[in-house]
Formats: C-alpha cells, structure tokens, sequence
C-alpha cells in the first residue's frame, strides 16, 4: 500500500450497494477490503473485484467476528456500514424476534462495528453509515425499519460530536430500482410501486445504484460536510 493511496473498508461489501461501493473505491485506485458473512464467500467475492482486495468474515449479530474483523490490519481512511435485516411488521402485528434482529444489526451491531474500528481510524477519516427513506416516510409493515433507520440519524449526530475530528455522515437512500433485492422484487411484479414512486418524484426518476455510490463517495471526500443524512430520492414527495 502506497503512503498516500487510501483504504477502503467496506461491511456489507458482499452485496448490493455495499459491493456497489467496494467497486467504486476500487476503481478510483483504493485499497479496499470488504467484510460480510461467511470467510470463504468474502474471499471469492473480494477476488471478483480485484485481486488486490481482501475479504474478511464479519456477521453484525456476532460481535466476536466484528472484533476479529479489525483485530489487524493497515489504517482505514474511509470505513462504510451497509448491511440491513430485512423484515415487516407493525404494531398491530410484532414479531419480536425479528425486530430485535434488526435492532442489533443496524443499531447495535453499527456502533459497535465502529468502536471495534476506532485503533484504525485516522484523525483525517470518514464513515458513512446506512440508513433509509423510511425513518420520514413510513408505510405499513415498516415499524422496525423506521424506527432503526430514524436511530441511524441520531447514531450519525452523535458519533460526529464523540468522534471528532472523525467525519461521520449516513445516507438514507429511497428506493433504488436497479439494486439487486428491487430488480428481483420488479421480476415478480412490483412495477405499479416504482411506477407510484416515479409520479410522486419532481426528478421523474428513482434513484439508481450509481446515484447511491455517487453519494457515498461524496460524503468519504468532502471534509466540509459532517453530522449529516443525505437522503437520496429524486426530491419525493408525499402529499
């Protein structure tokens, strides 16, 4: 690793956006390692990227693999928090189990991804984390999601203040028609959801995968933008 090419930590990189962003950084020169379930498939899925990129194992509802995940290795300039728990329920309806799943792994299993981080970060690094458009505008079966998604937002104020001179910023993307759960979700017929969504968006277009990681980036570079949630949805409006 050259003194001045910059390190790329990215959970969630085995998938979805996270991948997206793992590309990216890649493909502008960074080192880059990606973390997600399973050392083996990381390992195979870093190889896809470049044979460069490293994969390590780390699982956000065991904390033991968040710690060995950063036990070792080079600095982190830009670290990048993705994973989800995908789940619905309501009030009316509460799966407990489920919820406190998801609670541990964007709530919990982020703070602690960070703590776990913290000897690697440098005074001039970055994070983003992951939240979503559901923290402001809920739907029914989306309890969890928005409840997790609005602690995203007060995790990212809090992390800037405790963490300083660390950036710290989250991203809250709506929904992305071109990320691999939505394309299987449209495959099977979900197309009047993107179409309803496209009529209430002043852009007339949804954001895609390349939008999101162009954000990300973004938030990684620029040293004057700290302690906020950019949401990503082509100004949707909901009235």
């Amino acid at each position: 690793m050259s003194e001045n090419t910059k390190h790329t930590f990215v959970v969630g990189g085995t998938s979805g956006l996270g991948f997206a962003v793992a590309e990216a950084a890649h493909a502008r020169g960074e080192e880059v390692t990606i973390a997600g379930r399973g050392a083996a498939r990381a390992a195979e899925i870093a190889s896809a990227i470049g044979p460069d990129v490293r994969g390590l194992h780390l699982d956000l509802e065991d904390m033991a693999s968040v710690s060995a995940a950063f036990a070792d290795g080079p600095p982190i300039d830009h670290l990048v928090i993705t994973p989800i728990h995908r789940v619905m329920t309501s009030v009316k309806d509460f799966n407990i189990a489920e919820a406190s799943r998801l609670a541990q792994i964007k709530l919990t299993g982020y703070v602690a991804t960070v703590s776990a981080a913290l000897p690697r970060l440098k005074p001039t690094s970055s994070i983003v984390l992951f939240g979503g458009l559901a923290k402001a505008n809920p739907y029914i079966g989306s309890t969890m999601i928005s409840i997790v998604n609005g602690g995203i937002v007060g995790m990212t104020r809090t992390m800037a203040v405790e963490l300083s001179p660390i950036r710290v910023n989250s991203i809250s993307p709506g929904l992305v028609p071109d990320s691999p759960s939505w394309e299987r979700a449209i495959k099977h017929g979900a197309n009047p959801v993107v179409e309803a969504m496209v009529a209430r968006t002043p852009s007339r277009r949804l954001p895609t995968t390349q939008d999101v990681v162009h954000a990300v980036l973004f938030l990684l570079d620029n040293r004057a933008v700290n302690g906020i949630d950019l949401e990503i949805d082509g100004g949707i409006q909901w009235v």
